[in-house]
């Protein structure tokens, strides 16, 4: 009879030569350390940009804390055991995002959140996690070589969840889910005449697309092409953005000294357009640290995913390794006016619970895949 602990199939334990404690615990240090770096000085930003708002600054920092605990417990799993978890959780997604359609929460303009009183979320925030691990972990099933039925499937339910968040209405996170969707089954090997397909679909329906669009939406569009279309609206947000940033200069005007942020001039600067205060502050030497930062982090996911075992950590890793520079370049070309404004936040900086959470949550899923000696 075997004496193995039965924990031993779902975590990931070190071996006894050479057993470093600390890096058996955090998997990967430079990215610990990366990661803590850039969330504390994420809530420096929000305590910033939210007028010194203390309640706002602790408020997230509770769900870091939770995040942080929660990645460093799924690090030590074992991937197989909770692979196909992962591919059914699709279902509970898809729920969700249903459930906030029929039963939108009171209080609030869209039919986006789920509100408890004491705790509110988007279901769209979560399906950009759920949706490319449950894709990946569908394709990745079965030994055999991935069938057209199995392309077919994958894709329109990555159709069906950015249709969903299209309805609630958000057509910028519908976009972001499809691609977060997109992303995995392409990397998976998606054959390239099935891409020219997918092309040729998509261009077919543009017209449609544009067809069915609020008002609102076809404005910020417009915004994008000449920002006097709207001066007030949306062209008076890049072009705070844009006066921020520029009045920055290299070394910044220094922290809490932002006149667009501070004076309010810059809008949802908590936010989705909290880059700006960044760029304010502290400059183009400000935004380089930053961007040297999120450097690091992405180096380390596609490390840890070109060391893992199995196809399943490869390609989870890459695919959220993609995903979040994804948010990072659409952030930051948002905020500059190389694309409409999408309403997307910067990764693990900017005010949201949800979103803190989740993030940490897919770094938990790619710590998993290293093993705690390499």
């Amino acid at each position: 009879m075997s004496n193995r602990n039965p924990l031993d199939y779902s975590l990931n334990r070190p071996l006894s030569k050479g057993y470093n404690p600390i890096r058996y615990l955090f998997k990967d240090v430079v990215l610990y350390l990366c990661l803590l770096s850039i969330l504390i000085f994420g809530l420096a930003m929000l305590y910033s940009s939210s007028g010194q708002s203390v309640a706002m600054v602790i408020r997230q920092s509770v769900y870091v804390f939770f995040g942080l605990i929660l990645m460093t417990f799924i690090s030590h799993l074992k991937p197989d055991s909770y692979k196909n978890i992962l591919m059914h959780s699709y279902w509970v997604g898809l729920l969700l995002l249903i459930y906030v359609l029929v039963f939108p929460a009171s209080g609030y303009s869209t039919s986006r959140w789920i509100d408890f009183g004491f705790f509110s979320f988007q279901p769209s925030e979560i399906i950009r996690l759920i949706l490319p691990l449950s894709l990946i972990a569908y394709l990745c099933r079965k030994e055999s070589a991935i069938q057209f039925s199995d392309w077919f499937s994958a894709t329109l339910a990555a159709f069906i969840c950015a249709y969903l968040v299209f309805e609630q209405p958000d057509l910028g996170t519908a976009i972001i889910v499809f691609t977060s969707g997109l992303i995995p089954i392409y990397l998976a090997g998606l054959p390239y005449n099935i891409v020219l397909v997918y092309l040729g679909s998509a261009a077919l329906a543009a017209p449609f697309i544009w067809a069915n669009l609020l008002d609102y939406q076809k404005q910020r569009v417009l915004t994008y092409f000449d920002n006097n279309v709207d001066p007030l609206g949306d062209g008076w947000n890049i072009a705070q953005s844009k006066t921020a940033i520029g009045s920055g200069g290299f070394f910044g005007k220094g922290y809490l000294e932002g006149t667009q942020s501070q004076l309010n001039f810059l809008p949802e600067s908590h936010s989705d357009f909290i880059f700006s205060v960044v760029g304010e502050e502290f400059g183009l030497l400000g935004i380089l640290i930053l961007f040297f930062i999120y450097t690091l982090i992405i180096w380390r996911i596609f490390k840890i995913g070109f060391e893992a075992q199995s196809n399943f950590e490869r390609l989870a890793c890459s695919s959220l390794g993609f995903i979040f520079l994804l948010f990072i370049l659409i952030n930051v070309s948002m905020v500059i006016g190389i694309i409409p404004v999408v309403g997307v936040p910067l990764p693990l900086i900017s005010q949201g619970g949800t979103s803190i959470v989740v993030h940490l949550l897919a770094f938990g899923v790619i710590l998993s895949a290293k093993k705690p000696y390499l």
